[in-house]
């Protein structure tokens, strides 16, 4: 693995490929009228382009290979102490973060807490002022 490899799932890979193609097709139907916002969305376009492409050919797929250390690609269940409620998310590189769809970037504040830690172990996290403790409950 190449240090600047992002390390992706299957659904990332997808996603990305997926606006590749999406942001291709709008290239070629402008959505404004004006030259100047023309001039600006093609601009945009490119710019997008250019990054998606840097993304998806420099891609590794990520393992599906489970351990019980969290790591890239770990799904884990977490017990939030003090609402006393379950969540489940997989841990991913930034670019596949999604809050609707679950998936936690490894650089967000519990993203970072979560590397290297164990079924049964407790992570704090501080955000805005306050602390969030979380029990994981299993790693998937």
């Amino acid at each position: 693995m190449s240090v600047n490899s992002p390390q992706l799932t299957s659904e990332g890979i997808k996603t990305l490929a997926t606006e590749l193609l999406d942001v291709y097709d709008r290239r070629n139907k402008p959505l404004f009228n004006t030259a100047e916002m023309h001039k600006q969305e093609g601009e945009f376009s490119v710019k997008r382009i250019g990054e998606l492409e840097h993304l998806l050919y420099s891609a590794e797929l990520l393992s599906g290979q489970r351990t019980e250390t969290i790591s890239l690609g770990s799904t884990v269940m977490l017990l939030d102490i003090f609402l006393d409620e379950v969540d489940t998310y997989r841990l991913v590189h930034p670019v596949e973060a999604s809050p609707i769809t679950r998936k936690l970037s490894i650089e967000s504040a519990l993203g970072k807490e979560l590397l290297l830690k164990e079924k049964g172990d407790m992570v704090t996290v501080h955000l805005h002022g306050t602390r969030i403790r979380y029990q994981i409950i299993d790693v998937i």
